[in-house]
């Protein structure tokens, strides 16, 4: 790509057609940008080559940036992906024509018909930030892959993720910065009072406020007419053969009074309180709405809003403070109060007044009971779980003040010092936050945590990115201490390792990419990863097995299993889970059962459709609601056929903000839009699902095998 200075500290990269690999691209002089269309298998355009002639160097900039604007009716995603192996080397090496692999992917995406100034903050290379601080107009951003340096960059693509038909964009600016550029919006309101997109029509769209508030009164009257119901048939689900908990009367086990895990002729079940067969089918994020956070998108609420955004802004004295501090996007304890605004709450508030909370508590234990969820989800809202009366597990670090243990210095990312003596203080105090549920009876178990960060990376080395952390921990210190003891001698390392160091203290300094040096090396940094990870699990598991004996452990839900690694320690679960977003959970499960032999549960999935009103899927998605629900029905029969399967969590009762959320995710995946209309076609296999789920899990019925209308998901 061409380069051109426009000014000090600026450097520009003209969009050139040499660079394009995969689509096409036109300049529109008249606007002064070029237009791209992205086949469906995405977009390759090669945006920076490192050359040794090339006096611009990517280490003396601190931003890469880009001005894009989406030219369809729905989301986009991008990719910038970094490689450090440039093509010429590669053909150099005879490996060209291979597939070639990034050492790290950022992906982003972007709202239709908005140009929007994209700056990359460069250190974000060193992958300890997974999820970036959102800039103005942008959706989420993602970091994929293990740490890389400036300096060993050879080349940046510009891609697009695959997707389900032709997409095109126009890119303005492209240029590298010492300094952040300005990221200023057009004005344009893109979400209306009731929190509905307004670029666009669709069937169940509602009209007006009024229009919201009779369909919510109405949705109250239903649900109080099914509380009457209830209390004649003395049952809070619609199957004969549902126990109170939501268990199956036809398959009894151990009546212990407690949720646990049994095992009949190689199938795992769950047994209820009564001793009654269950299987988990959950919902997350039970809670009235979803925020929009206001800040990334201010230029496009209505101005009613905007105005009570900045008025809160003068009336605490908010500073915009110089913070050179590179943050992530999930940290929520610092933003104000006022950067979130709950068009679902309003919408209820303006229905129920002061009587809301109450209104739309009855209105979805309606929905859960008449669609056959037997369990509350993950982050779900605590006031409802009380009111419920429905069996739940909790994510315990979030109810507990302490958050999942944690040291002052971290390894990588959130991976603690686990050699630290504050780190079994912390677990201690973490452990505390269950003590309040010990006694439920309704509680089904915990999860650790959800997701850790630093198990994003396919075949980490914790203990590898240990030594190329600069910092002095507990865990580089045990480390040393068993190199010493196991080599006795430097001489002995050296030439085990590859390395010259005058001692062991070499292991003090900051040595990058440690695994690669030898066979051994790898060796020893895998063994004691294992051993860290493992400690990661097993202090704070068995000060929550002190505290409370009655309840499972139902693990650390992890996004996807990276490397076997993440297995260490499993010992102190009783379930395994994992997230899943496949299109059925075999794989996962099947893997996972297979090293374990452990019954597995799934704390997410999802699908999601363009045919209402958001404008990205989810990280799954489908042609349209009926396929929603077709989709769900598949997931979670052949699931059931699993001997190992214990259930699912759907990831989650609302859609989220047209305007993204917190972290930026904008995903058709609700149950209810914000007005809280239900999407029948979904919920009504939901409950077809959970009807027949027990014989199916049994072997007693056919799992459903209509297989979903699956296409390339819009999601980041």
């Amino acid at each position: 790509m061409k380069r051109e200075n426009e000014m000090s500290g600026r450097q520009r990269l003209a969009w050139e057609p040499g660079g394009l690999y995969r689509g096409s691209m036109k300049a529109v002089a008249e606007e002064g940008r070029m237009l791209f269309t992205c086949p469906e298998e995405g977009l390759d355009y090669l945006l920076y080559e490192q050359k040794k002639e090339d006096p611009a160097r990517l280490e003396d900039y601190r931003y890469l940036c880009l001005e894009l604007e989406v030219l369809e009716a729905h989301s986009m995603c991008f990719q910038l992906s970094f490689y450090e192996n440039g093509l010429a080397e590669e053909k150099e090496e005879g490996s060209e024509g291979q597939t070639r692999e990034p050492q790290m992917r950022i992906i982003f995406g972007l709202l239709p018909g908005i140009p929007t100034m994209v700056p990359f903050d460069l250190r974000i290379l060193d992958s300890q930030v997974l999820f970036p601080e959102r800039t103005p107009g942008r959706l989420k951003m993602s970091i994929f892959g293990k740490p890389v340096r400036l300096s060993d960059v050879k080349e940046i693509r510009l891609q697009t993720a695959p997707g389900f038909e032709t997409f095109r964009f126009a890119a303005s600016e492209c240029f590298l910065s010492v300094e952040a550029p300005a990221c200023e919006l057009p004005e344009k309101c893109l979400i209306d009072e009731l929190g509905q997109w307004t670029q666009k029509e669709w069937k169940g769209k509602v009209k007006d406020r009024q229009a919201c508030t009779r369909l919510l009164q109405g949705l109250l009257a239903q649900a109080e007419e099914a509380e009457r119901e209830e209390k004649e048939r003395g049952s809070a689900f619609p199957f004969e053969d549902w126990d109170a908990y939501g268990g199956w009367k036809k398959k009894s086990f151990r009546k212990t009074g407690w949720f646990h895990v049994e095992r009949e002729n190689g199938r795992y079940w769950l047994a209820d309180p009564e001793g009654n067969a269950f299987l988990s089918v959950g919902l997350d994020c039970i809670n009235p709405g979803v925020e929009t956070r206001l800040e990334p998108v201010l230029p496009f609420v209505p101005e009613s809003v905007r105005e009570q955004y900045l008025e809160a802004e003068r009336r605490e004295g908010a500073e915009k403070k110089a913070d050179d501090r590179l943050r992530s996007s999930h940290a929520r304890g610092r933003r104000k109060a006022y950067d979130f605004f709950n068009y679902g709450v309003e919408n209820l508030k303006a229905a129920f007044g002061e009587s809301w909370k109450e209104s739309w508590m009855k209105i979805v234990r309606y929905y859960l009971c008449s669609w056959g969820i037997n369990t509350i989800g993950n982050w779900s809202d605590r006031e409802f779980i009380r009111f419920a009366r429905l069996p739940y597990v909790i994510p315990l670090d979030s109810f507990s003040e302490e958050g999942y243990p944690h040291t002052e210095t971290a390894v990588f990312r959130d991976f603690p010092d686990v050699f630290a003596p504050e780190y079994e203080e912390s677990a201690k105090r973490y452990a505390e936050g269950l003590a309040p549920f010990a006694s439920d009876p309704l509680l089904i178990g915990y999860f650790m945590r959800n997701e850790p960060e630093w198990a994003f990376v396919y075949g980490l080395n914790i203990a590898e990115e240990m030594l190329a952390n600069p910092a002095q921990t507990a865990c580089r210190a045990e480390f040393r201490k068993r190199m010493e003891a196991k080599y006795g001698r430097i001489d002995r390392m050296n030439e085990a390792w590859h390395t010259s160091f005058s001692g062991f203290d070499g292991l003090n300094g900051e040595i990058y990419k440690a695994a690669s040096l030898s066979p051994e090396a790898e060796a020893d940094l895998r063994a004691f990863s294992e051993e860290m990870i493992t400690r990661y699990v097993e202090i704070p598991a068995k000060e929550l097995r002190r505290v409370d004996e009655n309840h499972m452990n139902l693990g650390m839900r992890y996004a996807y299993l990276t490397d076997k690694s993440l297995l260490c320690g499993s010992q102190y679960f009783d379930v395994f889970s994992i997230n899943s977003y496949q299109i059925t959970p075999l794989e996962p499960v099947e893997k996972a059962a297979g090293w374990l032999d452990k019954p597995v549960m799934v704390g997410e999935f999802h699908q999601g459709a363009l045919d209402v009103g958001l404008t990205a899927h989810g990280i799954r998605g489908v042609t349209s609601q009926e396929q929603r629900g077709c989709a769900y029905r598949y997931y979670l029969e052949q699931g059931f056929t699993h001997s190992h399967f214990l259930g699912a969590h759907y990831f989650q009762l609302n859609d989220q903000s047209c305007l993204g959320r917190f972290d930026g995710e904008n995903y058709q995946i609700g149950l209810i839009d914000v007005c809280m209309q239900e999407y029948e076609a979904m919920t009504q296999a939901m409950r077809a699902c959970h009807q027949s789920m027990y014989r199916v899990a049994a072997g007693e019925e056919a799992a459903w095998d209509q297989v979903p209308e699956d296409i390339e998901p819009i999601h980041y």
